[in-house]
């Protein structure tokens, strides 16, 4: 059988070689479950590929990050809510921007994904690798531009008794999180209005508190100063971030260098690393772990991860 129709399966051991490490029996049942079924692509779909991406970077009218997206984000998680209101199940709440292309990146290649949830499920398993690992004994949880807080719903199967906060700019985000802690009568579950570029300084963490955001404050661009000193002012226990990092990117790399553009064209996360190790040097923070994933969405290898604590 011609090699292009053969269908393939992510397994344990190439999360294990993406990630770096050996994976807990939790996170390998997740993989196992969500199964990861694709096919290898043709040159000519390569070339395709390539071709809407670059078509995409030199397309002047590509939205790009910031202050001025608040409405579309409000209208995005309201159509979210109102799916909520009117199904009344959790997969109301998943944003529409997943499954929107059937070619996602795996360890600096395109693939072709069996499954709509291809990229939903590996971010999951992302998110869910980190959960398991840093936040099972955690009193309090915070996901900074929580959105419609569905990441929040998985880490509670990690971690039953914690306080879960769901903070994000957008009203109606808040409006589904409270939904959700009503429909389940969840007393430990909370939403708070919360801007990146404006924190809430009289907000307090509680103790022995973990905060995390996924693919949130890539819409900061370079003006992330005031959220990283409001952490380090509450140092929480750690600090999690799923984001587009560019520092940890091959520049030399043809997939990540279109990565790397995308980033500069939607006006995405920038310097954010670098930020960091300066406060390490300065001894303000320590930095555990900071890596790329090997995951990504057609357009970009978006969910880098690093990990610090502020000293």
């Amino acid at each position: 059988m011609n090699k292009i129709n053969t269908q393939n399966k992510l397994q344990t051991d190439d999360f294990e070689r993406m990630f770096g490490e050996k994976l807990s029996s939790y996170t390998k049942k997740k993989i196992k479950d969500y199964g990861f079924r694709y096919r290898h692509i043709t040159p000519d779909e390569r070339d395709d590929c390539i071709k809407k991406i670059v078509d995409t970077l030199l397309d002047r009218g590509l939205v790009y990050s910031g202050k001025h997206r608040l409405g579309q984000w409000e209208k995005g998680w309201g159509e979210n809510l109102a799916n909520l209101k009117k199904h009344g199940n959790s997969s109301a709440i998943i944003p529409h921007y997943f499954g929107k292309y059937d070619i996602v990146r795996v360890n600096q290649k395109l693939i072709k994904a069996h499954s709509k949830n291809f990229e939903r499920n590996s971010l999951a398993v992302i998110v869910g690798w980190l959960a398991d690992k840093y936040m099972r004994d955690a009193d309090s949880i915070y996901e900074f531009g929580c959105g419609t807080g569905h990441h929040l719903l998985e880490i509670r199967d990690i971690n039953r008794n914690a306080n879960l906060w769901g903070l994000d700019w957008v009203e109606s985000s808040q409006k589904i999180i409270q939904k959700i802690a009503a429909q389940k009568n969840n007393n430990k579950l909370f939403a708070k209005k919360f801007d990146f570029f404006n924190p809430d300084k009289k907000f307090k963490l509680g103790k022995n508190s973990v905060i995390y955001t996924v693919a949130a404050l890539e819409q900061v661009g370079e003006k992330f100063d005031k959220f990283i000193d409001f952490l380090i002012g509450n140092k929480p226990k750690l600090c999690i971030h799923v984001e587009p990092i560019g520092e940890l990117l091959d520049e030399n790399n043809l997939l990540d260098f279109l990565s790397l553009k995308y980033f500069e064209k939607r006006n995405y996360l920038k310097g954010f690393l670098s930020h960091l190790y300066k406060l390490e040097k300065q001894n303000k923070i320590k930095i555990l772990k900071a890596q790329r994933s090997y995951i990504g969405s057609f357009f970009i290898d978006g969910y880098s991860v690093i990990v610090w604590s502020p000293r």
